[in-house]
């Protein structure tokens, strides 16, 4: 699978970074595409609750991935929808420090001519096996509780997170040129950096627009399609195809083109989906947005990581990494409880509306304003 495309330090990488990928594959999908229909569906939870939920991931900002995945232990002791949000507020809290310690980690192992296809690899090799989970996932959950479905889930997610520790991560370079730390560093990072600034507008309005729609999904899903997990399990599978496409997609595009273009593309593909579900009249058309969600996921944790890693450089990648997700906090606070507000003042499908128009103009602004390319990187034999 790891052919001789990769230096030998590459190779040893990847076996480490495909391995906890399988493990965290399992992990994802027995608890993701479940949380909000057990919210809603199992333990009644209100709008407000599933707004809750949704703002967790960007309000929660330290500690540590390994515990992250195992708060689901305490699942079976959730009685409650409250309880329930907050173990998934538990986790995204722990979760939250990941990104920019996963960014350094990868500028560090990865060579820049490697770094697109090694990545796209490793996502391939998780689509893979979730393909292989997707169904037989929602077929278990029609069939065992969920409380010892996420026991399980939460035990892999944890070895995941103990394979990774056996990267061999190189040390840094000491050349000049790092940034200033703080909130004061990054201020001046963001008044200095136009490439960045621009690259932080769009993504804001873009990332807006898909975090106010996140307390629509269990509301549409349960009270208006009527969703079952066998078909929430059907619209898994796809996604996991999508996913395995998009992975090798992406990091085609990024070598053949740059990360900056590759994100344009990614953005125009994920402002479909909620024009999808605002047009949604059955389950089945879900599978439709469960294909562009995918592509633009596996783009979002692929390209704009790369991008932020190239407009950067090796010795800022951890503070342009922490400063996009800081700012990533802010609108993934404030997107859902919104969300939840334009729900209840004017349903469902309005929030679909303004959250497809938020990310095309995310899109819009990354073909308009982002001018300056990244080269791509020459590509080694």
């Amino acid at each position: 699978m790891i052919g001789s495309r990769f230096s030998p330090e590459t190779r040893r990488a990847l076996r480490i970074d495909i391995s906890a990928t399988l493990l965290f594959t399992v992990f994802a999908a027995l608890t993701a595409p479940f949380l909000g229909v057990i919210l809603r569906r199992d333990l009644g939870a209100t709008t407000l609750q599933l707004a809750v939920m949704s703002s967790a991931c960007g309000a929660c900002l330290l500690l540590s991935l390994l515990w992250a995945r195992g708060v689901f232990l305490l699942v079976p002791f959730a009685s409650s929808a409250w309880s329930f949000v907050g173990l998934v507020i538990a986790r995204d809290f722990f979760s939250a420090a990941v990104a920019p310690a996963h960014a350094a980690v990868v500028e560090r192992v990865y060579p820049r001519a490697q770094r697109a296809r090694a990545l796209g690899l490793v996502r391939m090799a998780g689509a893979v096996l979730g393909i292989g989970l997707a169904l037989p996932a929602g077929q278990l959950f029609d069939r065992v509780g969920y409380r010892w479905i996420f026991v399980a889930a939460a035990l892999l997610g944890m070895a995941a997170s103990l394979r990774l520790r056996r990267l061999a991560v190189p040390e840094p370079e000491t050349a000049g040129g790092e940034a200033p730390a703080g909130l004061r560093g990054a201020w001046e990072t963001v008044r200095d950096d136009h490439v960045f600034r621009r690259l932080l507008v769009a993504s804001f309005l873009f990332g807006f627009g898909c975090w106010i729609q996140t307390p629509a999904h269990p509301l549409l899903l349960v009270d208006v399609l009527q969703v079952s997990a066998s078909q929430i399990g059907v619209c898994a599978a796809v996604a996991a195809v999508a996913t395995l496409a998009g992975s090798a997609y992406w990091g085609w595009l990024v070598d053949r083109k740059s990360s900056l273009e590759a994100l344009r593309v990614m953005y125009l593909v994920g402002a479909t989906t909620p024009l999808i579900y605002y047009l949604a009249w059955s389950p089945w058309v879900l599978v439709a947005s469960a294909v562009t969600d995918s592509l633009a996921s596996v783009g979002l944790e692929l390209v704009w990581m790369l991008a932020v890693i190239d407009v950067a450089g090796p010795q800022r990648t951890a503070q342009y990494v922490a400063i996009s997700a800081t700012l990533a906090g802010v609108r993934g606070i404030a997107g859902p409880l919104v969300g939840g507000l334009v729900i209840h003042s004017f349903g469902i499908h309005a929030v679909y509306l303004i959250a497809s128009i938020l990310t095309f103009s995310g899109a819009w602004l990354i073909g308009r304003e982002l001018r300056v390319r990244v080269p791509a990187p020459v590509l080694t034999p």
